[in-house]
């Protein structure tokens, strides 16, 4: 996921009626040139996170959300806090599956806090999806996202062919916490210590720009031999690149992060970034909107009682994939 912004909780549980909205099928922004199903207006399906109207999120998941509502012909609806609140997120959840719509897609910020709402709303009956950030001890029904180990490699390997032979310290930048993370952590060390490089431990960036340049500029200031620095949230990328360019490493300190954004791809191009490792967001919401439709609908069964077998038409896992953004392709990206 990008659990971007991950701050102090702040939002009361009354900014959550503000934050909800209906998106009907027939949004004449998003309905030109793509086939329309027949609405079904008693059919609501609801994209549910926290920070809910983070730009992140606004650009690449809501869109994405009301183009499967239109070709399916269903409601969709976006709903939860406008700040890191784990407690009113739970009770978003709560409410919502209360009104009992068609299915639920919750955005995993917290993998315990979420599990009784999650596991609440299936046993009503409500069927629910996980999606960009998983919470796999529920029992929700499957997980849409990316697979984070391997966002890991992607940026390990961008930063070992940009260094082209030379070896020293990389810095890890991102939400420490998050189990997230900690698979990337892991997929990067995976590719760097292979590669004959030292990766120094995770640092907390909070997920805060301002935050993410103050601790890049401590690790610049401290670290001998340090060659390279990786962030793992989204506004760890432009944070490390601000620190790099203030210190006059460009070019000396080799840097990758995480989300293909304007800021991020504008460091790309002015080369203090080497490479940015995007995720297939619109997929999230996308095949979320489908895979609950298809729970509701499916005319493929696999035993006489699926539900009562325990058995769904859908995947366990949707690894939505990949991309890496590099100066040869960055043109294309900021043209999108």
């Amino acid at each position: 996921m990008r659990l971007a912004s991950l701050g102090t909780a702040g939002a009361a549980l009354g900014t959550l009626a503000g934050c909800e909205r209906q998106e009907s099928a027939s949004n004449p922004r998003t309905s030109r040139d793509r086939p329309m199903a027949r609405a079904n207006p008693e059919e609501e399906y609801v994209w549910l996170s926290a920070n809910a109207n983070l730009p992140l999120f606004t650009t690449h998941d809501h869109p994405a959300l009301r183009i499967a509502g239109e070709e399916l012909g269903v409601q969709v609806s976006i709903a939860g806090p406008s700040s890191v609140d784990i407690p009113a997120l739970v009770a978003a959840i709560e409410q919502t599956a209360a009104r009992r719509p068609a299915g639920l897609m919750v955005v995993g910020w917290d993998p315990s806090a979420l599990v009784p709402p999650i596991d609440a709303a299936m046993a009503a009956g409500i069927p629910v999806v996980c999606v960009d950030a998983d919470v796999p001890a529920s029992r929700r029904l499957s997980f849409i996202g990316t697979d984070w180990f391997e966002i890991g490699v992607r940026q390990a390997e961008a930063i070992v062919q940009a260094l082209a032979g030379r070896t020293g310290k990389v810095a890890l930048l991102g939400l420490i916490e998050q189990e997230i993370d900690q698979k990337a952590f892991a997929g990067f060390r995976s590719v760097a210590q292979k590669a004959g490089l030292t990766c120094l431990d995770p640092q907390q960036d909070k997920g805060n720009t301002a935050e993410a340049t103050r601790v890049a500029a401590g690790i610049i200031q401290g670290a001998t031999d340090l060659v390279g620095m990786a962030g793992f949230d989204s506004e760890s990328g432009p944070g490390i690149a601000q620190a790099i360019k203030e210190s006059g490493k460009v070019g000396k300190i080799v840097a990758t992060c995480v989300e293909a954004e304007e800021p991020h791809l504008r460091f790309l191009k002015e080369g203090v970034l080497a490479a940015c490792v995007g995720q297939k967001r619109e997929l999230f919401t996308y095949l979320g909107v489908q895979a609950l439709h298809q729970v509701t609908h499916s005319k493929i069964h696999f035993t006489h009682d699926d539900k009562a077998a325990g058995v769904t038409p859908i995947p366990a896992i949707y690894n939505t994939g990949t991309y890496t953004v590099t100066p040869k392709t960055v043109d294309y990206f900021l043209k999108a």
